[in-house]
C-alpha cells in the first residue's frame, strides 16, 4: 500500500494508475479480428507494453519525483514528435496531456520536498 503524506504525489500516483487503465482500453482490439492464439498472444504483448512502462515509471516516479518528471515530460513529447502528422491534434491532448499533467505533479512533488 502507498502511504504518502504528499498529497502532490498521491495526485501523480492516481493520475498515473488511471491514466494505465485508460491504456488498457486500447489494448481490448486484439480480440477483434480473426487470428491464430500465438498471433493474437503477440499482439495483446504489444499492447500492454505501453501500460507496464506507465507502472514502472510510475514506480520510477514515487521513488525519485525528479527522475519521474523527466520521463513523463519526455514520453509525451516523444509521442507528440513521432506522431504530430498522423493524428488530429486533439488526439495528441488526449494522450501526452496526462503525461505532461504527471510530469508537472511530479517535479511539484520534487519542489515540495525540498
Amino acid at each position: 500500500m502507498i502511504r504518502s503524506k504528499n498529497k502532490w504525489q498521491l495526485a501523480a500516483i492516481a493520475v498515473g494508475i488511471l491514466y494505465a487503465l485508460t491504456l488498457l482500453v486500447f489494448a481490448a482490439d486484439v480480440f477483434s479480428k480473426e487470428q491464430s492464439i500465438s498471433q493474437t498472444a503477440s499482439d495483446l504483448f504489444l499492447h500492454l507494453l505501453p501500460t507496464v512502462l506507465v507502472l514502472l515509471f510510475v514506480f520510477v516516479g514515487y521513488k525519485w519525483p525528479l527522475i519521474g518528471a523527466i520521463i513523463f515530460l519526455l514520453t509525451g513529447a516523444a509521442y507528440i514528435f513521432t506522431g504530430w502528422s498522423n493524428m488530429h491534434w486533439t488526439a495528441h491532448c488526449l494522450v501526452a496531456g496526462p503525461l505532461f499533467i504527471m510530469s508537472v505533479l511530479y517535479i511539484t512533488d520534487w519542489k515540495s520536498k525540498k
